[in-house]
């Protein structure tokens, strides 16, 4: 939440006079105990416990999880930081991938070419801009903010507030992080500033930060929607006399605006747009309007929480009444109830591994784990000969150096030591373990494997570089 202090700001005097006695004679007209939570196990690789979520069907009923914007951002979601989707601004037409470093390589002239192309490739008026926008994976991280969806639902309801505020909140403000600072200030799972978090509460001083604790922020999150955001939108569509349920997807995507951008550029953007009706159009027609702080990443919020939950759903409902963290065991589990040819089970299988590398790569899993687990897989795969499934050292270089790219250094210690068993004479491995040793901060061992890996390679540019960097010979 990067301006909740914005309405302070721009509203009249006695305004503020009448959104506050709001604040102290309403509350929400929503009946939270009729909203929509449902219960899962979420089995991870040490537990398994039971948790709640929001299962908002209106979502898919109404047909918002059809809309280019979300479906933009499902992708964005899902997509290495690696790389990146050419998109139009106005309505995120996709056109294609391109790789993300040779993006940034390119000079201003070389990017503007590169865009034309694409509008001329695709038809696209030289009026509408073109975007490209990287990945985020690693940032929205839905398996790590489980637990925090659950407990923060039960503060909302406990707080007379609807939960799905909660859930869309977490799950694009700050996804499984709880002491993360924003560029401006907000900070915690909430991404609430020092001055509304103290105004909702909450403890915020050179001791402590109550943002930072999650049934602490929860409160604090709740309190500013029912007190000022929920109160504020009511008002703000009884004015221009719109009809409307709390309930309504349309209504909360508002009140969501509000929380991000400020209660008075919401406002600012529904005079300016003047509706006649709420409803689906109305959001889209505000995802395409600016007003003073509202501009880009505020018309994008609602995209996002959009995106966020089809994603959030096609991860939860899986499998029937669990949530598997563990995309490998999930996998694995349902090994036994496969009826198919041996190569078909090979490739089943083959494909149960890489989710075990990715889980090992994403945090999910340690690598005791992935190692045991992958054992079960291997062995699974033994007795199918002779439909093998052979891993080079190539491939085993390729988790390692994922993980350091994700500064999991001691994994992927841990994997380059594995490889170095298995093929000795890879000069590979030997430019893995300089580099582990280099990130790492112990340059006489960086420098050993590099040397190493450039005896077994003389045209080993990489390590090369790696000497270079140390200053070795």
């Amino acid at each position: 939440m990067k301006a909740t202090n914005i309405p302070y700001k721009l509203l009249p005097k006695a305004l503020l006079v009448l959104m506050f006695g709001l604040c102290i004679s309403a509350t929400s007209q929503t009946d939270v105990s009729k909203i929509s939570v449902i219960e899962k196990y979420v089995v991870g690789y040490n537990d398994v416990t039971k948790m709640r979520f929001i299962n908002d069907s209106i979502l898919y009923s109404e047909g918002w999880h059809t809309l280019p914007q979300p479906k933009f951002w499902q992708q964005i979601m899902k997509l290495s930081p690696d790389s990146a989707i050419i998109s139009t601004a106005v309505d995120r037409q996709i056109f294609c991938r391109i790789c993300f470093k040779d993006w940034n390589e390119m000079t201003e002239s070389q990017k503007m070419c590169y865009k034309d192309s694409i509008r001329k490739a695709n038809n696209v008026p030289d009026s509408l801009s073109v975007f490209v926008t990287a990945g985020k994976k690693d940032f929205y991280q839905f398996k790590k903010v489980l637990p925090v969806i659950s407990t923060s639902i039960n503060v909302f309801k406990q707080n007379g507030v609807d939960p799905w505020y909660a859930q869309a909140i977490l799950l694009i403000e700050s996804p499984g992080k709880m002491n993360t600072k924003s560029n401006v200030g907000a900070n915690g799972p909430f991404q609430l500033m020092k001055g509304v978090a103290r105004n909702m509460g909450l403890k915020v001083n050179g001791q402590i930060d109550e943002r930072s604790d999650i049934e602490k922020s929860a409160l604090g999150a709740s309190r500013l929607l029912s007190r000022i955001c929920i109160p504020y939108v009511r008002t703000m569509l009884d004015s221009a006399h719109l009809k409307y349920n709390e309930t309504d997807l349309w209504f909360r995507l508002l009140v969501l605006h509000a929380y991000h951008a400020g209660a008075g550029n919401v406002a600012g953007v529904i005079r300016k747009i003047n509706p006649c009706e709420g409803g689906m159009q109305l959001i889209q027609t505000v995802w395409q309007t600016s007003y003073k702080g509202f501009k880009n990443a505020s018309q994008n919020y609602s995209q996002l929480a959009l995106a966020a939950f089809c994603n959030f759903d096609q991860m939860v409902m899986q499998a029937n009444d669990s949530v598997y963290l563990i995309d490998g065991d999930r996998m694995l589990n349902a090994y036994a109830s496969c009826k198919w040819a041996p190569y078909d089970k090979c490739c089943y299988l083959g494909n149960c591994i890489s989710k075990y590398e990715s889980d090992l790569v994403d945090g999910i899993i340690p690598f005791d784990y992935y190692i045991a687990k992958t054992q079960v897989v291997q062995n699974e795969l033994a007795m199918l000969a002779p439909y093998q499934l052979a891993l080079s050292d190539e491939h085993y270089n390729d988790i390692g150096f994922k993980l350091l790219k994700a500064k999991k250094m001691d994994d992927a210690y841990k994997v380059f030591k594995l490889n170095e068993t298995y093929c000795p004479d890879s000069w590979s491995v030997y430019h893995g373990l300089g580099e582990t040793y280099r990130l790492m901060g112990q340059k006489e061992l960086a420098l050993l494997n590099y040397k190493k890996s450039l005896q077994l390679n003389p045209n080993n540019e990489e390590s090369l570089r790696g000497i270079n960097r140390l200053g070795g010979r």
